[in-house]
């Protein structure tokens, strides 16, 4: 269908096989769990920032962030939430980050217990289980959308197919591996994201500058909106007030990101890291820029027949169908083997295996746990939480949702929760944590109920709180009701 060729093909399989080497070449050092899991916190920082950026950055960003340009009435103000990647990396950097290093802590999950007892340390780390499958199986959906344009295989069978690799990489290599894998997954989403703004630019008539330009008449440049109505998604507002609290539950307390600064060797290093990943805002806005020269080119051009109906049916496949009908052999080649790079990225094993053994196998917590068993272990858990990855993406099939919203509006539903879990723990005495277990489950419950309000009768049409909002909200209300001064202090998490 997509006319892909053996010199694509043979573009595709050099990336697949260059991820294969670095798998093969870490996987002699995985002797322990340390090592694999955390890669004897000896992983240097600028690799560290290139894989938190590769983290952060994703597929869905590859994918979705051109088609929020491309669409209808769309333009830059998506770049408005880079404002509070730039505020929450500080304050975690400087506030929370030595926290965790103080005590040689392996996960945000293990530091709740610490301080809030394990019943709170395993509900938060099954907070981060359910958010995570969530959330990165809307990474797993990005990439199968590609390799449905690509193959023509059932959808499923792509889901699967892009599981298998994550999941083979992880096994082998550990962290380590993933890491240095989310260095060349860098490289290449900087690499696409110029390829594709520079070959369309070419041939439009006055080049770049043209383009941008008849976009800026046609309001695609526009990056700011001071909009206060409650259901606009990408406001000022938005950017200042309400995403800093997700990219806080992202880098703070999600073991999904967290466990990449563990990594390194000491708190300085992690703070190079954690800072240096801000020019991954930097790609957002490249990416920006190639949904609207993607409205440039098809302001003039027509989709191509063969991926017409796919596109009219979800607009994130209007950059994968631009790469395959568009471009000549083997760019078209790297192009989808950068796709791959961002979407197939496999850090999320990592971290499920190693927080479902830290956190729940009493043997590995009292060292009964040898070694060698452990090992077998943690990558017995990379194919299970594998598989329960595909089962969700395969899910989410036929969704209306557009990548971005739909990926945000995942990680809401448990990030109110286990970022209140997190900042209680840090920053509010025990005995002052008065109903946590209620605190947590109404937060999910509220969030749940305020972003389906349409569907349970609660609203006529649409959504009544857009979902940059559904942070802070359900952060409110977990703080609101554990910490309430109700009741004797402590009684509920006394012995916990």
């Amino acid at each position: 269908m997509s006319g892909f060729g053996i010199l694509d093909w043979s573009v595709v399989a050099a990336y697949f096989l260059l991820v294969t080497l670095i798998s093969h070449h870490t996987s002699a050092r995985q002797v322990n769990v340390g090592e694999y899991f955390l890669g004897s916190r000896s992983l240097p920082w600028y690799a560290v920032a290139a894989s938190i950026v590769s983290t952060s950055v994703s597929g869905v960003t590859f994918i979705g962030v051109p088609a929020i340009v491309f669409a209808d009435g769309g333009d830059l103000r998506y770049l408005q939430f880079c404002l509070a990647g730039f505020l929450a990396k500080w304050i975690f950097g400087h506030w929370i980050l030595p926290k965790l290093y103080a005590g040689a802590y392996t996960s945000p999950y293990d530091y709740i217990r610490d301080r809030l007892g394990p019943v709170l340390g395993r509900l938060s780390a099954l907070l981060f289980f359910v958010g995570a499958i969530l959330s990165q199986g809307v990474r797993i959906y990005a990439v199968s959308l590609v390799l449905e344009l690509l193959t023509s295989l059932d959808f499923s069978w792509c889901v699967i197919m892009s599981v298998g690799v994550a999941v083979a990489s992880t096994w082998l290599g550990g962290v380590r591996a993933v890491v240095w894998t989310d260095v060349i997954q860098f490289i290449m989403l900087i690499a696409g994201g110029c390829v594709a703004i520079g070959f369309i630019s070419r041939d439009y008539p006055g080049g770049l500058t043209a383009l941008l330009s008849a976009a800026g008449d046609a309001g695609k440049t526009r990056m700011v909106d001071l909009s206060v109505d409650p259901l606009a998604s990408y406001t000022i507002w938005a950017g200042i007030f309400a995403m800093p609290f997700q990219n806080l539950a992202a880098y703070g307390a999600d073991q999904l990101n967290t466990q990449r600064m563990l990594c390194c060797r000491s708190i300085g290093e992690a703070r190079k890291a954690l800072y240096a990943s801000n020019i991954g805002e930097g790609i957002v806005l490249l990416f920006l820029l190639v949904g609207v020269a993607l409205w440039g080119f098809y302001s003039r051009e027509v989709i191509d027949p063969r991926f017409a109906a796919m596109v009219a049916e979800t607009n994130d496949r209007i950059f994968p169908a631009f790469i395959l009908s568009e471009m000549p052999a083997g760019l078209r080649g790297f192009m989808v083997a950068a796709i791959f790079a961002a979407a197939m990225s496999s850090p999320v094993l990592s971290a499920l295996a190693e927080t479902s053994l830290t956190m729940f196998h009493t043997g590995h917590r009292s060292g009964s746990l040898s070694e060698t068993e452990a090992m077998v272990l943690s990558r017995s858990l990379v194919v299970v939480w594998g598989g329960a990855l595909a089962g969700f993406a395969i899910m989410l099939r036929g969704t209306d949702e557009g990548l971005i919203p739909l990926a945000f509006a995942m990680t809401s539903y448990t990030y109110g929760g286990l970022l209140g879990l997190f900042l209680m723990s840090a920053f509010v005495p025990r005995a002052y944590v008065r109903r946590p277990l209620l605190g947590v489950f109404t937060s999910i419950a509220g969030v749940v109920i305020i972003d389906n309000a349409a569907s349970l009768g609660l609203a006529a049409s649409g959504k009544i709180l857009a979902f940059p909002w559904l942070f802070p909200f359900g952060l409110a209300v977990c703080l609101a009701v554990a910490l309430a001064p109700f009741g004797k202090p402590g009684a509920t998490v006394r012995g916990l």
